[in-house]
């Protein structure tokens, strides 16, 4: 159970995948995983720690959104470009 690593640090807390670190308390606590972000009645989004403590769940949620949306426009990008030279080829 998460609770047990409660008062220790986050370190350690996070060596399970499905705790969640919150910093206004020092707790850690089970992820809910029935929905996708945790409750801010759980803890805010700013001061809870999942994976890694260097970076709050805010900033891991813009991250991950920024690099797929540069994935997902380089692949846009290559398709149209692709479809340019095919076009002009012929």
């Amino acid at each position: 159970a998460c609770s047990e690593f409660s008062q220790r640090s986050c370190e350690e807390c996070l060596k399970n995948v499905s705790c969640l670190w919150c910093y206004t308390n020092n707790t850690c606590l089970d992820y809910p995983v029935r929905s996708i972000l945790p409750p801010s009645s759980l803890c805010s989004l700013s001061n809870a720690r999942w994976g890694v403590c260097w970076i709050n769940f805010e900033a891991l949620i813009i991250a991950i959104a920024v690099v797929a949306g540069l994935i997902l426009v380089s692949i846009a990008v290559c398709c149209c470009y692709c479809c340019y030279c095919r076009r002009r080829s012929k």
